[in-house]
Formats: structure tokens, sequence, C-alpha cells
């Protein structure tokens, strides 16, 4: 595993490097930000520069692909004006996930609504009901278990926010966040997010599938104020 601060410092170095003062920003997101991290974990960035051309890609990816276990790299490389435009609903989880680590990402976020939160928490829900709805159906046994994989993990940032709506409150952590539920599908959920494979091998794939299901369908149409 990585040693985070010290990747992220080198991370900046590089950066500011290859594109001086067209960096803007950089930020953590994911499972090293939440301290959470294993040796398979992606490193999630956030990086934005004034505008991106395909040769920013390239330059970019060279830089992160050349620091120590640079092929887990993964996350948001944009333009600010790209940020800016972006549908509201996705902004509340992006900015509530990231730590920053060279300027602040809120300068370049615009305003977010109650009302956007919940259309997130609702789009949330609708892509992992078409989601699991279709893996269910078609994908083949073998994958199934990443799927769900999968879908657990995105299960965790809905609930997340949906418990934010409920609540004012935010937990980063899954265990925190585990810890302040009072019960339910939405803390098996997030049970079962913490291993997902040790979930699995005390359930059947039916029950993880109905679990997401019934779920999802509830989040549709919950009641928030």
């Amino acid at each position: 595993m990585i040693e985070v601060q010290k990747w992220m410092d080198a991370a900046l170095a590089g950066l500011r490097e290859k594109f001086g003062g067209r960096l803007l920003y950089l930020g953590l997101q994911g499972s090293y930000r939440r301290g959470e991290a294993t040796e398979d974990s992606d490193i999630d960035l956030v990086c934005l520069l004034e505008q991106v051309t395909l040769d920013d890609l390239d330059a970019y990816r060279t830089v992160v692909r050349g620091l120590p276990e640079g092929e887990k790299a993964c996350g948001f490389m944009g333009g600010k004006a790209d940020l800016a435009a972006w549908p509201r609903q996705e902004l509340f989880q992006f900015k509530m996930d990231t730590a920053d680590h060279y300027g602040q990402l809120e300068t370049f976020l615009p305003p977010v609504s109650r009302e956007d939160i919940i259309r997130g928490v609702r789009v949330g829900a609708s892509t992992l009901l078409h989601i699991m709805t279709h893996s269910y159906l078609y994908a083949d046994p073998e994958a199934r278990p990443a799927i769900l994989k999968d879908g657990f993990k995105a299960a965790f940032f809905t609930v997340q926010a949906a418990t934010y709506l409920r609540t004012g409150a935010y937990y980063s952590r899954k265990q925190q966040l585990l810890e302040n539920l009072g019960g339910g599908s939405e803390k098996e959920i997030i049970f079962a997010s913490l291993n997902c494979p040790v979930w699995l091998a005390a359930h059947s794939e039916q029950e993880a599938f109905e679990l997401l299901l019934e779920w999802g369908r509830i989040m549709l149409t919950w009641p928030f104020q």
C-alpha cells in the first residue's frame, strides 16, 4: 500500500511541473481518503485544469502512472467549466467525498440545493435498480459476485446521502455510518459493503439481489422533506 500523504505530495509535484499555473486543484476521494484502503484499493484523484485537451489527458496519465502503484490511479480529471456545468445531483457526494490537497474544491462548485441531493438519491436508486435487474436476468454466473460488490459499493454512497437528508449528519466512513443506522435493510447493505466477499459467502446471491432491489425501490419514493 502507498503512504498516501507522500504519494499525493509526489503527484502534486509532478502535476505542477507538467501543467504549471494551469493546475487549479488536486484532491483525494474514496477509500484512501476515508482511511479504509486495502492492498487492492484504487487511488481516487480529483484534478482540475482551466480546460483539458486530449494532450493534457496523455500528460496527466504519464505523471500518475509514473508514481508508485500509479496503475491504481483513477477518478475525475477535467476542466473548471466542465465541473461548473456538471449535473448538480452528482455534486453533493462529489464534494463530501473529496479531501483538498491543493486548492479548495468548493470554490469551483456551483451551489447544491436539498432538492439536488434528493434527486441524486433518486438517480442512485434508479441506476442501482436497473443494473441489478439487468444483471440478475442476463449476467453470467461468474460475473455476478463482482457486480454485487459494485452494487453494494454504489448503495453505500446513496445511503450516505439519504442519511444526511434525514438527519443532517454526513458519516464519511462505512463503520461510522453503520454505527449510526437504526437497523433494517440499510444497515445490512452497509454491513455487506464492509467485506462483500465474506457477506456473500454467508448469503445466497438471491438474498443479495433482493436486498438491493427492494431498498432501491424504497428510495425511489422515500418522502424526504
